[in-house]
Parts: structure tokens; sequence; C-alpha cells
């Protein structure tokens, strides 16, 4: 079973994820606005986020939508970590030839400070919980970076 955590809350399900996201939802906005803003009555909406209630369902199509409203991309970590996987936001893309370039240079410049900051860490034999987490804050990083240069040339080949 996948679990993913916010605000160290740990959510065994995404439906459970999602009606968090509703009722405190990133953006300050409450969960009245979140339902009203999906053409939902409240109560409506968080029957159909309840997994313990089979007579109301919501629909597939309003999680974009919803996570769009909320400002979170934690469903799409939590799906993604689901398939072993991990969801990396990508920058939007700008003037492909300038850019790709520029990109390849950041995207060897984060995976040098990885490898650095692994280095360093490692350095003693040790590894403490504060190596883990710069490290996996460097990995991301680096393949965000990469990841960015990758979509620039599915822009480029179409």
């Amino acid at each position: 079973m996948t679990s993913t955590s916010r605000n160290r809350r740990t959510y065994e399900n995404l439906m459970d994820l999602l009606q968090d996201l509703v009722k405190h939802a990133p953006n300050g906005l409450t969960a009245d606005q979140v339902a009203e803003r999906l053409g939902k009555a409240y109560p409506t909406l968080m029957n159909e986020l309840n997994p313990a209630i089979d007579s109301h369902k919501f629909g597939l199509q309003l999680l974009i939508p919803l996570m769009e409203i909320v400002n979170s991309d934690l469903p799409a970590h939590y799906i993604a970590g689901a398939r072993g996987g991990v969801f990396v936001r990508l920058p939007k893309s700008r003037c492909v030839e300038a850019s790709a370039q520029h990109q390849c240079l950041i995207a060897v410049k984060e995976f040098g400070e990885l490898v650095a900051q692994t280095a360093d860490a490692l350095s003693d034999n040790r590894l403490t919980e504060q190596d883990r987490k710069a490290i996996l804050r460097e990995g991301h990083e680096a393949v965000t970076a990469i990841m960015a240069l990758l979509k620039l040339m599915e822009v480029e080949n179409g």
C-alpha cells in the first residue's frame, strides 16, 4: 500500500488525500470555495471523496481541475509513487534552440551538485538524516533539470 505525506499526515488512499486537500487547500481556499469551483455542493463533494461511501463517486475527470483549483501536485506524487515512479514538475518551455544549450548546462551543473553533495555526505562513512534530505533535494533538482532538457527536445521534434 502506498502512502504519501503532507505536513506529517500520511494518506493510505487517494480519496483521503483529496478530501484533505479540499479541506485544507494549500492556496487558502475554503472547502466551500473549492466545491463551488468544481460545480459541486460541499456535502456532495465530501461524500464523493469519502472512501467509506460507495454510493457517491468522485469523477476522474475532476482530478486535474481539483489539483489546479487547490494548487497542489500532491495527487500526482501519490499516483506516481503508487506506480513506483516520481512526479517532476517541468518548467514552461521557452525558445528551444537558445534554451537547449542553456538547459544542458543547467542539467550538468545540477548533476554535479548531486554528486558533490553525495560525496560530501559519504566522506565520513556516516549518512545522517540531514545528509539524506540534502541528497534528495539535489537529486530532485538534477532530475528536474534533465527532464526539462528532454521536454525541450520533445517540443523541438514536435
